[in-house]
C-alpha cells in the first residue's frame, strides 16, 4: 500500500497567510494535492505547522485524511517528514507540498512504478534540478537515515535524497508523456502566481485535472 504525506503548515511569507488554505476557483490549494492522491494513496496524513489552527483544515479535508502537527517550530519540511513518516505504516509513501494544484495522479502512479525496488524515485530536471516534494520514498528508507540528517538544523530535502543508498531519478521528459506542459509541478508562492494558476485552470479539462 502506497502512504502520503502532505506538507502543508506554515505561513508563507510571499503569500501573508497560510498558503495550504489559499483558495483556487474555490477549492483550497492543499484540496487539490490531497484530492490527486486519494485514488493511489491507501493512507493519506496532511502535516500542518505546529502553530497552525487544526480547525481550519479539518472542515476542508475528507473525513479519510489523517491530521498532525509538527512536533517543532522549524521551517524546513524535513520537519513535516519527520513528523508524518512516524504515523505511517506502508513500504512507500509520496512526499508532495501543498501548493501544487496541477498534480496528477497518473504521475504518482509513475513514480510508485519506479520506485520499486529503490529507495527514492524523483523527477529531475534537464539542469539537475530535483523535485523532491514530488517524489516517493522508502518508508524504511527514510526511518534509517533522517535521525542523522536532523541533527544539522541546516540540513534540507536533498540531503535526504543524497543519504539513500539506491535513488531513481525519473527524467521530466518521461513525465511529458502524461503531462506535456509539465504543469503538475508549477507551485503557488504569492498571488501573482495564484492569478496565473487561475489562468492556466481554463485550459485543463476537468478529466486531467487530479
Amino acid at each position: 500500500m502506497l502512504g502520503a504525506i502532505v506538507l502543508a503548515g506554515g505561513l508563507s511569507s510571499r503569500c501573508g497567510k497560510n498558503k495550504a488554505l489559499i483558495e483556487l476557483n474555490g477549492k483550497p490549494l492543499v484540496r487539490y494535492v490531497v484530492d490527486a492522491c486519494q485514488t493511489v494513496a491507501g493512507r493519506i496524513i496532511t502535516v500542518i505547522g505546529k502553530d497552525n489552527d487544526p480547525q481550519s483544515y479539518m472542515c476542508i479535508l475528507p473525513s479519510n485524511v489523517e491530521l498532525i502537527s509538527e512536533r517543532e517550530r522549524r521551517n524546513n519540511p524535513l520537519n513535516g517528514i519527520a513528523a508524518g513518516i512516524e504515523k505511517l505504516d506502508t513500504t512507500y509513501t509520496l512526499v508532495l507540498a501543498c501548493d501544487m494544484p496541477f498534480i496528477k495522479s497518473k504521475i504518482l502512479e509513475l513514480l510508485l512504478a519506479r520506485a520499486t525496488g529503490f529507495d527514492a524515485a524523483v523527477p529531475i530536471w534537464p539542469n539537475g534540478y530535483l523535485e523532491p516534494l514530488h517524489s516517493v520514498y522508502s518508508v524504511e528508507a527514510i526511518r534509517r537515515v533522517l535521525p542523522s540528517i536532523l541533527k544539522n538544523k541546516n540540513s534540507r530535502v536533498a540531503d535526504l535524497i543524497h543519504s539513500f543508498d539506491t535513488i531513481r531519478y525519473i527524467e521530466t521528459e518521461e513525465i511529458r508523456k502524461y503531462d506535456p506542459h509539465l504543469m503538475c509541478f508549477y507551485n503557488v508562492n504569492d498571488f501573482e502566481d495564484l492569478k496565473i494558476a487561475k489562468s492556466m485552470l481554463e485550459f485543463v479539462t476537468p478529466s486531467i485535472r487530479v
